[in-house]
């Protein structure tokens, strides 16, 4: 079983407020519910116990009952004597195909139109399930970064987290808030070829509600991004979660290559 540090980044350790109006349970439900959904809690994971949840997180072993209660309810999680409690929950996926090359530009506009505010930038070990995600070594370290993104009129509509491999040069605070971190990549022989994407929809942690100006619990729109390099392998992961008022996600599709 990995440590419930390994699963969880010290942040969202430190993420539930006591002092807020959304009740613990429901903070540490919503963060589970999230992960889940989102797939980094992935079918067949194992989730650390109650015990190892109430110490992790600071809450009551009957606060940690409660949430894994709720996860079970939703059918999310089974859990199963001797065994502990896995996720059973699986997405449904369809693909919708698109250009790259469209989306890097629009990428590289919005960098130009908005301002960036990097939260935390640090070269560390990344939590087991980034490891998995981005097909890593257990010794290898990437760049972790945080950021927000705001208008111009510096209203926030963004919180990105990221891990990064191969990074040597170039990964800094103010190279991120001036720069797109795809040019970064480039510089260091990263040739982006394909990006998966997944959209759901969550709801704002305390940390993340705090950034985007939002009440903990709202609805905001989520992103997880992988993007690959020529050679098939994951070298960037991203989860991007907007503020639905301030930020609409739009494609333009064409009936063109359609043989049906």
């Amino acid at each position: 079983m990995r440590k419930i540090g390994q699963l969880f980044t010290p942040m969202e350790l430190a993420s539930l407020r006591a002092e807020g109006p959304i009740p613990l349970y429901h903070q540490l439900y919503q963060l589970l519910k999230r992960r889940i959904l989102s797939g980094t809690l992935a079918y067949g994971a194992k989730l650390p116990t109650e015990a190892e949840l109430a110490e992790g997180f600071g809450v009551s072993r009957v606060t940690a009952k409660r949430v894994m209660d709720l996860l079970v309810a939703d059918d999310l999680i089974k859990r199963q004597r001797g065994r502990g409690s896995h996720v059973i929950y699986e997405p449904s996926v369809s693909d919708v195909e698109a250009p790259l090359v469209g989306m890097l530009e629009k990428l590289a506009s919005m960098s130009r139109t908005t301002k960036v505010r990097v939260l935390h930038v640090e070269k560390s070990l990344p939590p087991p399930t980034v490891v998995d995600d981005l097909r890593l070594p257990e010794d290898e370290q990437v760049h972790y970064v945080t950021r927000v993104r705001s208008s111009e009129d510096r209203v926030p509509f963004a919180y990105y987290e990221s891990w990064t491999r191969g990074i040597n040069k170039g990964f800094t605070a103010k190279n991120i808030e001036r720069r797109t971190r795809f040019d970064i990549m480039a510089e260091n022989g990263h040739r982006i070829s394909r990006i998966e994407q997944y959209l759901s929809a969550s709801a704002a942690s305390p940390l993340v509600a705090e950034q985007l100006q939002m009440v903990p619990g709202d609805p905001v729109l989520t992103l997880v991004r992988h993007s690959f390099d020529d050679n098939g392998d994951v070298v960037d992961l991203l989860h991007c979660q907007y503020h639905p008022e301030r930020f609409h996600y739009r494609m333009n599709l064409s009936m063109e290559d359609y043989a049906g």
